[in-house]
């Protein structure tokens, strides 16, 4: 088990088109592999999410 402790980023506090371009890609990127939900943000989907992102690089 994995007892990595993370902090949940803030909410921008600015409009959609505040947003960098990558800002915007990921919001979109995790719309799709969600099906359209806007899924909860739990330690362990946060794991999840960076243990893929991990094996990309050589990682994990």
């Amino acid at each position: 088990m994995d007892d990595t402790t993370f902090t949940l980023p803030t909410a921008p506090s600015g409009s959609w088109e505040e947003l960098t371009p990558n800002e915007r890609a990921w919001v979109e990127f995790i719309r799709i592999i969600s099906c359209g939900s806007d899924p909860r943000v739990t330690p362990t989907r946060v794991r999840a999410l960076r243990e893929a992102l991990d094996m990309g690089r050589g990682g994990g």
